[in-house]
């Protein structure tokens, strides 16, 4: 039983891991459908005696799931507007010292709107992008 358990918490653990080259949506999808799964997997589980089982098993589904959900979201995006600029791209304009005015320019031309959540600026700010172009981009979901 600890060998099973083991193996679904690395599936669980890759399954993650793999989300940080993944767009912003992908991820957002990835941890709220492993967060619900994790909750049902548990509750149902819970009714065998095996809870930690079923958490284990629902978080990895629902982390695949709501990835794919998520992933679908962001090309649908890319297809309505198909100059989008994805957060990883302005992350790494700023990375490479692009001025932020001339990142604020980029995004006005692309005509991006931005829906950011709380992980998404922490992700920002952690690539060093200023602040003025994080308002920028808080701006366009007005």
């Amino acid at each position: 039983m600890k060998d099973k358990q083991f193996i679904i918490l690395i599936v669980l653990f890759l399954t993650l891991a793999g989300c940080e080259t993944l767009d912003d949506n992908t991820k957002k999808g990835a941890g709220i459908g492993a967060l619900t799964g994790a909750a049902l997997g548990g509750i149902i589980g819970h009714q065998d005696g095996h809870g930690w089982e079923g958490a284990l098993i629902g978080g990895a589904a629902g982390a695949v799931g709501g990835g794919l959900i998520g992933r679908q979201m962001e090309k649908k995006q890319m297809v309505e507007n198909p100059s989008y600029i994805p957060l990883t791209k302005i992350a790494e304009l700023a990375k490479s010292g692009v001025p932020s005015d001339v990142i604020i320019d980029e995004i006005k031309q692309s005509r991006s709107v931005y829906s950011l959540t709380a992980e998404m600026i922490e992700y920002l700010k952690e690539n060093d992008v200023q602040d003025k172009v994080i308002d920028y981009m808080l701006e366009t979901d007005s």
